[in-house]
């Protein structure tokens, strides 16, 4: 594990922060394999196959299509019932193939003045450096080129890693039992193509996917306009396949095939799919339910690719089942009416309500970090928060360590910036900025805010600052922290006022801008995510609604943005990604606060459990019953 200065050396300091927050030491080293049920008090036992395990979840999705309802709940419940082509390894960090079942990567060669309109690619294959010229060779079985000497005063650039050929496994079926094949995947990227498919919040990642070549019934080629570092981690999950044959009009499989289809008829036939809540996926669990406003119930699909169960999941049935209050769900799990609860309040984890006899007889707790944060993202059009030393004077407002010390006990890491502090590209040689309301004032009275009429807050330009803060309606986490900033930003003259909001609402005005300030939660999908949709100016222009809510728009930014993106090489990359968050730093767009933890209970009959740093921070499909629990099955069966 690297983090701190430009060498990516993890300091001391740095090392005892984090163990004080409650990281697993081993989790420091990086990549490495996850401990089975480390939190769990009878320790390790012998699997079995059956039963059927119920998760808690809080919200309903709108529907399981994942390029149209991008929401958590839909991921995690993807994670089970669906495959993607490739997909990242929790443990080893690599990307390993799940329904393709090999791939190649090769590079492009871009001659001069032959840039292609349609596609950009001229020369496809493995590059060498030979000296004054580059030798192009296949780097695929399905690539037929010969061995090419160019010179290089020949090439307008060469683009490294932009070229994907899959092979999907043979005969793999969908859940209604159609073959998948190349068309599935095929139409499943090229959907983004259509504007009007409502895939707005995912399109961004496809875009630089500029063609793609059916060879065959189970091998497609993609190419990349230009190199980018998360390009084949854009075949993860995000690219949710989906089956052609129920989703395309241009399918001849299609009940409702037309080969002359418009645009909008396409796009409709994607966004009002019944499909796209009667479920059919490839992954290991099949769905056969889902009650509204209640569950949904997948079983174990008898035609999945793979036998083996620490692959394709133990047991038999899995739920998902809706309770939107927290404290009745945790009264379910107490009843026995859920097996996994996610989201255990920090003074319960540490209170009587998990030490009581009536837990531990029949659950235990866990936690893992899952890069989340808290933040207020500022707004940085308005007048009054446009200059960085007001935003800087803010952040001495709220004692953040304060706050993780009184509300979390400790067990949560405050933060500087939006990178998992459990990565490589974390810069843990920035400091937090500290707690100091004298300061605060002498850098608002610097930016010329000061008190002039002695009413207790300090003023320019006959405005007093007053800001309004913006939480989620219901939400006390929210609540509570801006309520905490209330008492500390007092203390230097400024006057925060919550303003809450029902989530619609609150999202409306947040793409608008119609905000001081937003307190929200976040978490980074993954090790490292793609900064441009929220910090690149293109999106943070007024008018642009996107995940920029600040408005950052900062040369420098997006001079580092572009250069993380097309970087390759993680070392360099990672250094990237430190003078990034310094330049964050200097900007203050937000008020980076804290990373706590997501804390679990787990039914005690439920093993195979393992903590991992990507949400949700479990899978469903490591869980077992140990061997002779009544309703199970040898695995030998």
């Amino acid at each position: 594990m690297h983090g701190g200065d430009d060498d990516g050396k993890l300091t001391p300091e740095a090392r005892k922060r984090l163990i004080d927050a409650g990281v697993n030491p081993e989790d420091l080293i990086g990549p490495h394999p996850i401990p089975v049920d480390a939190f769990h008090p009878d320790g390790k036992a012998e699997p079995a196959l059956g039963g059927r395990i119920i998760q808690h979840i809080p919200s309903q999705p709108a529907n399981l299509c994942l390029p149209i309802e991008n929401s958590s709940i839909t991921r995690w419940a993807l994670y089970e019932l669906h495959e993607p082509l490739v997909e990242m390894n929790w443990e080893t960090w690599e990307v390993e193939p799940i329904m393709a079942e090999s791939y190649e990567v090769e590079d492009t060669v871009i001659l001069k003045g032959g840039r292609s309109a349609d596609n950009g690619n001229i020369v496809f294959g493995k590059v060498v450096d030979k000296g004054d010229v580059v030798e192009v060779t296949s780097g695929s079985p399905s690539n037929p080129t010969g061995v090419r000497a160019i010179a290089k005063r020949d090439i307008e650039s060469i683009e490294k890693g932009t070229v994907f050929t899959f092979h999907l496994r043979p005969n793999t079926k969908w859940h209604d039992g159609h073959p998948f094949d190349t068309r599935d995947v095929f139409f499943s990227w090229d959907l983004y193509n259509n504007p009007d498919v409502d895939c707005d919040k995912i399109r961004f990642r496809f875009n630089e996917i500029v063609a793609a070549d059916v060879l065959d019934e189970r091998s497609i080629r993609f190419f990349y306009r230009q190199q980018y570092f998360q390009a084949v981690g854009s075949f993860t999950s995000d690219f949710c396949i989906l089956p052609s044959h129920l989703y395309d009009l241009t399918d001849p499989d299609h009940a409702d095939y037309d080969p002359d289809a418009s645009q909008s008829a396409r796009a409709q036939a994607i966004n009002s799919n019944p499909h796209n809540i009667d479920w059919v996926g490839l992954g290991p669990y099949r769905m056969t339910e889902w009650k509204r406003d209640d569950y949904i119930e997948a079983v174990r699909f008898d035609d999945y690719y793979t036998d083996d169960p620490t692959k394709r999941g133990y047991v038999d049935v899995l739920r998902w089942k809706l309770i939107s209050d927290d404290n009745t769900a945790f009264q379910g799990l107490l009843n026995e009416d859920i097996d996994v609860f996610y989201r255990i309040k920090t003074e319960d984890y540490f209170g009587d309500l998990t030490s009581s006899d009536l837990f531990t007889k029949n659950f235990y707790k866990a936690y893992t970090y899952t890069a989340a944060y808290q933040y207020t993202a500022w707004n940085n059009h308005r007048p009054k928060l446009s200059d960085p030393k007001v935003r800087l004077a803010l952040a001495h407002c709220m004692d953040n360590q304060g706050w993780v010390d009184s509300k979390y006990f400790g067990l949560a890491m405050p933060i500087h910036g939006p990178v998992f502090f459990m990565t490589p590209a974390y810069d843990h040689s920035i400091p937090v900025v500290p707690y100091d309301p004298a300061r605060a004032e002498e850098l608002l009275a610097e930016a010329g805010w000061y008190d002039r009429d002695g009413n207790g807050i300090v003023d320019k330009d006959n405005e007093d600052l007053v800001l309004d803060i913006l939480i989620p309606q219901g939400n006390k986490a929210s609540e509570s922290t801006v309520q905490k900033m209330q008492e500390g930003f007092s203390k230097a003259g400024v006057k925060l006022q919550i303003v809450q909001a029902e989530w619609a609402s609150l999202m409306e005005r947040k793409h608008e801008r119609d905000f001081d300030g937003i307190n929200m939660a976040t978490t980074i999908p993954g090790f490292e995510s793609d900064p441009k949709q929220t910090w690149h100016s293109e999106e943070g222009a007024f008018d642009v609604r996107s995940t920029n809510a600040a408005g950052v728009q900062d040369p420098e930014i997006d001079r580092l943005i572009a250069a993380i993106r097309g970087e390759l090489d993680d070392e360099t990359r990672y250094g990237l990604w430190r003078q990034f968050q310094r330049r964050l730093y200097e900007l203050q767009p937000y008020l980076f606060m804290n990373s706590p933890p997501r804390k679990f209970a787990f039914n005690r009959k439920l093993h195979g459990v393992k903590m991992y740093l990507i949400p949700p921070g479990f899978k469903l499909r490591d869980m077992y019953y140990a061997a002779g629990t009544p309703g199970t099955r040898p695995i030998n069966n």
